[in-house]
């Protein structure tokens, strides 16, 4: 236990270092074997002393989960949680009809806790600084990522959309409960990263407004678990059937 709160300790040091502006540095070794489980005031006591005031606000809990969830392709109860999270913020935060939500498998990096989960869980699911932005798009360049995510097997989480897709092609899509209409706009909420080319999301040149809230997604998360947990709700995440894949084209 000691030596994963030293080991913490030690990430919270460097996170809370300035990026620039080093002159000079030094450090010490600890040899981590049996004797710091035990005993008081080792040199690991003192040294996880040193980032209490750290530590502390990462412990708060700001939800209960009734299982462990883990990422799934292509689609599992923490990925639609996520970013079905990501669309209730969006449209109470703009107070706008937003559509559809979108985040990356890549960017949730481990699983939910059972039990109590803390704001430290949630910085390591969402350990990136990824931030809120509000899209409004053509409908042919959300129908181009649709398609590329179809033909390469690789759906990413999507909120606010039900889809079939049969050896790589999309054959069914609805948002909102009505058919894709690739003629009409969309707003879209998502983070930075995909707004500029990552993980392959290429809106091509149909972006017709771009809203950066400097909101990060782990703030986000965070602000839904604590209305849920406001309201008396345990996390029950399971899959719905809104990505449907068959005849995979891919492994």
């Amino acid at each position: 236990m000691k030596k994963a709160l030293l080991l913490t300790c030690l990430l919270l040091a460097l996170c809370s270092c300035r990026p620039k502006g080093y002159s000079q540095y030094s450090w010490e070794y600890h040899e981590l074997d049996s004797r710091y489980d035990g005993g008081d005031d080792t040199a690991v006591d003192r040294a996880i002393a040193k980032y209490d005031s750290l530590l502390a606000p990462l412990q708060e809990i700001v939800c209960y989960s009734k299982a462990v969830y883990y990422k799934d392709k292509p689609e599992s109860g923490l990925s639609n949680f996520a970013v079905d999270a990501l669309l209730k913020f969006a449209r109470d935060y703009t107070g706008e009809k937003i559509d559809v939500s979108l985040l990356n498998f890549g960017g949730i990096r481990t699983e939910l806790p059972k039990g109590a989960v803390r704001i430290y869980d949630v910085l390591s699911i969402f350990p990136f600084n990824n931030n809120l932005s509000i899209l409004e798009v053509e409908g042919q360049a959300l129908k181009r990522v649709f398609d590329r995510m179809a033909s390469k097997n690789k759906l990413e989480p999507l909120g606010g959309v039900r889809m079939k897709i049969d050896g790589g092609r999309m054959t069914e899509c609805t948002i909102g409960g009505r058919p894709f209409d690739p003629n009409r706009n969309y707003k879209v909420a998502t983070i930075d990263f995909l707004v500029t080319g990552g993980d392959g999301i290429d809106w091509g040149d149909g972006i017709i407004s771009r809203g950066d809230t400097g909101i990060l997604l782990r703030d986000v998360i965070i602000s839904v678990m604590k209305d849920k947990m406001a309201a008396g709700e345990t996390l029950d995440l399971k899959p719905d059937g809104r990505l449907v894949v068959t005849n995979s084209n891919r492994d």
